[in-house]
């Protein structure tokens, strides 16, 4: 009778492992994917910025010229 107790508690932990093991696994990936997200962004803007100021550079020198 013990043994089977024993075995349900045995089996019941291991659950409760395997459980808290793929909660902290997909938070871990939703975290990376933020962090990817947010640097994508960054990247993003950072290209934006720099389109912008190469039209800019453009349009100057080509005022100059006329």
């Amino acid at each position: 009778m013990n043994r089977q107790v024993a075995e349900a508690e045995d089996k019941a932990n291991r659950l409760y492992e395997q459980q808290e093991k793929r909660k902290r696994e997909m938070k871990e990936a939703i975290e990376r994917s933020r962090g990817l997200q947010i640097q994508r962004k960054n990247m993003e803007d950072t290209a934006k910025k720099q389109e912008e100021k190469d039209f800019a550079e453009f349009w100057r020198i080509r005022n100059e010229e006329l």
